[in-house]
């Protein structure tokens, strides 16, 4: 193989960022859309007229079934996932799935072992494995060059509930959850990973704020070996803010900014620069099938967000009981 030809599941926002990335990339090949909304399809068209010469479909299993595709992207409402996922590798193709992979851990297990039983290559859109400040994060962590990782805390400020009122975002039969499962699954995926920490105990309270879904969310965790973790997810502010402060044995991280700094262990602060240069999903993906480049985020991260999620929105509904994982 010198190409990819890639099947797009779903063809709304997230299906067009993927699609600016994957223009760039020489060795991929759009070779079908697949929406069940012919607008979302036309939009696509709209702004890579590249596409329309390429077969569309409204029903993906169709797409699956009539074209000589080598991997699929999919990018559809969460509780979808999984099915679809089942489908393409049955089909024997490549996947990269967005974030999050499913919406239970039941779901992770099924398609983590249909991965194995492929031999494809799956691939988890988190972005910020690709990113530089984190992927510096995650190398100086693991160093333990401040030693092992003592207190953890993660905030998260957005529009979640102005922004996807009236959207499947806020519908559970397609969504699943809220913001924490939304864009607060990236907070727990970094601090997974980047960490290395294994969650032991959960204590969690979720508010809907009078939405379907979890709205606003709180979180205390502890983890294997005793460090400490706190997920703030604020899905009713004014903005988008975030906040990252790494307390470790001598010294710590902050991330402000989308800027990474060390802290000393006699108080004093420096950028960490310069940082290596980034990538994205889009390419790992493509180089992954083609030159078996290690996979940066696999389905098994997916599995550890999820098994998390879950525990805090089962603590939540027993008004904050412990969680044990």
């Amino acid at each position: 193989m010198d190409s990819v030809r890639i099947g797009m599941i779903g063809c709304g926002g997230m299906a067009r960022a993927h699609l600016r990335q994957l223009s760039a990339i020489p060795e991929a090949r759009v070779a079908a859309l697949a929406d069940p909304s012919g607008e979302q399809i036309a939009e696509c068209v709209k702004q890579f007229p590249e596409l329309s010469s390429v077969p569309v479909y409204a029903d993906y299993r169709e797409m699956l079934s009539k074209e000589r595709l080598d991997a699929v992207e999919i990018g559809t409402p969460h509780t979808q996932h999984a099915a679809q996922i089942l489908d393409s590798l049955a089909a024997g193709l490549h996947v990269l799935c967005e974030k999050p992979l499913v919406t239970s851990t039941a779901d992770a297990d099924t398609v983590i072992q249909a991965l194995k039983d492929s031999g494809k290559v799956g691939l988890l859109s988190y972005q910020r494995h690709y990113q530089p400040e984190f992927r510096t994060l995650r190398e100086r962590l693991q160093s333990r060059e401040f030693g092992e990782v003592t207190f953890v805390s993660t905030i998260l400020g957005q529009e979640w509930k102005r922004m996807t009122a009236g959207t499947w975002r806020q519908d559970p039969a397609l969504s699943g959850g809220g913001q924490l499962n939304d864009s607060g699954s990236h907070f727990v995926d970094v601090l997974l990973w980047a960490t290395g920490l294994t969650p032991e105990t959960v204590v969690g309270f979720c508010d809907n704020r009078g939405a379907p879904v979890d709205i606003d969310s709180a979180a205390a965790i502890r983890f294997r070996g005793g460090a400490l973790a706190t997920i703030t997810v604020m899905g009713d502010f004014p903005t988008w803010h975030e906040d990252w402060t790494i307390c470790c044995e001598r010294g710590g991280f902050l991330i402000r900014e989308g800027k990474i700094t060390l802290v000393q262990n006699d108080g004093s602060k420096t950028p960490a620069e310069p940082l290596e240069p980034g990538s994205d999903p889009d390419r790992n993906f493509v180089a992954a099938i083609l030159r078996g480049e290690p996979v940066e985020a696999n389905f098994e991260h997916g599995k550890s967000v999820i098994q998390l999620t879950e525990a805090v929105w089962q603590s939540s509904a027993k008004g904050g009981m412990p969680i044990s994982l």
